[in-house]
């Protein structure tokens, strides 16, 4: 069970990955963000956690705070800890590197990823709806 940094050569399988969690898009660019991956036995990768950097976020009382960007598990290694061996990783960075909050965000309507952050400690702090308006010509 190895969850490390991605590497280099990683990044178009983890590309994959992104793509399969938000259907749908062109390109990922994660370059501002920090990854670890899953390893399979055997190689490959089963997972992947990204975070980044971000100067507040909505409901954490520090700043600056740790981020979970994306947060992805292969269907056959879901409920085996994958997840939670990701999330433990980008916590002990943090707190190898002084940060005292983690933030995350789930859509509404995903009960799936809503009891994932439950059940690894995470508690809800705000609920916004969020706008968009189109501004034409």
């Amino acid at each position: 069970m190895s969850v490390p940094l991605m590497q280099e050569e990683e990044s178009p399988e983890v590309t994959e990955m992104m793509r399969t969690l938000w259907p749908g898009g062109d390109s990922y660019d994660f370059s501002g963000e920090t990854v670890f991956v899953w390893e399979r036995d055997g190689g490959g990768l089963g997972g992947f956690v990204s975070f980044s950097i971000r100067p507040w976020a909505e409901g954490c009382d520090s700043t600056p705070v740790p981020y979970i960007e994306g947060w992805w598990v292969a269907p056959d290694l879901r409920r085996a800890g994958v997840g939670r061996a990701l999330v433990r990783a980008v916590e002990k960075w943090s707190r190898e590197h002084g940060y005292r909050e983690l933030g995350s965000d789930v859509e509404l309507d995903n009960g799936v990823s809503l009891r994932a952050h439950a059940a690894l400690g995470f508690e809800p702090t705000l609920r916004v709806q969020f706008f968009r308006k189109h501004l034409d010509g």
